[in-house]
């Protein structure tokens, strides 16, 4: 609130500046690292029709979810389902669905594929997975081993990282030979990489893919309260759909 000193000298802008601050809003969402292209390019759309920001912090979902609990400004988490009705410590008033996810195989350049289950001929002598305890594809990727009987022979193989992004970044690097990902990160690898197949259905549980909503911990409505229910809004409109549909949702 200005001073009496100072109010005679801004009544000109006075018509001007509560508009301007009264439609603005923040939030931050959490997301999972595998998803960080899809999402990053919605908040990018919601902030440029609506004017509000969209803070964004990613990486492995345990990560995510342990600065969810530690921070009451985080508005909205969005990964696997499954995690997140799972969370200790958490609980979400709505969970928004983006889509299904899909899990690859994807391979370096110089190497091809012609089904998932080709990845145990002997040129694939090293193959990236993310954190199979943690990470919505390394679990994925491990019912895949178990339901094609191919663990015996992949697992002495197997180099574990965190998060599917680091996959990709080997693959595309040329340090492994394939790796389990998403289609989201395959795709937006592009020409990076060599190619990739998509697991068939039934080899693995297909994540469903949604944004949660944190409950207050307090019972009062959250920061960024009406930048929340904007993006949600938003989420449901055509633009976000077509970003989703392109990005492998």
């Amino acid at each position: 609130m200005p001073s009496a000193f100072l109010r005679p000298f801004l009544t000109g802008v006075a018509l001007v500046v509560p508009l301007v601050a009264a439609s603005a809003d923040e939030i931050t969402l959490a997301a999972g690292a595998g998803y960080r292209r899809p999402v990053a390019e919605l908040a990018a759309a919601y902030e440029k029709q609506s004017g509000d920001k969209v803070l964004q912090v990613y990486g492995h979902m345990g990560q995510v979810l342990a600065q969810a609990r530690e921070s009451a400004r985080v508005a909205m988490v969005c990964g696997d389902r499954t995690v997140l009705d799972k969370a200790g410590g958490m609980a979400f008033t709505r969970m928004v669905r983006l889509g299904t996810g899909r899990l690859v195989v994807a391979v370096r350049k110089g190497l091809e594929l012609g089904k998932a289950e080709d990845i145990a001929a002997p040129q694939f002598r090293r193959i990236g997975i993310p954190d199979q305890a943690n990470a919505v594809y390394g679990k994925a990727g491990r019912q895949f081993l178990q339901r094609s009987k191919l663990e015996a022979e992949i697992d002495p193989r197997l180099i574990a990282v965190a998060t599917v992004p680091q996959v990709t970044s080997y693959i595309a690097s040329g340090e492994i030979d394939a790796g389990f990902i998403n289609a989201t990160d395959a795709l937006g690898a592009g020409d990076r990489i060599g190619g990739f197949v998509e697991v068939g259905a039934g080899l693995y549980d297909a994540p469903e893919i949604v944004c949660g909503i944190p409950a207050a911990a307090d019972g009062k409505a959250p920061a960024g309260a009406a930048a929340t229910a904007g993006f949600i809004a938003f989420l449901d409109t055509a633009p976000a759909r077509e970003i989703l549909t392109r990005h492998g949702l």
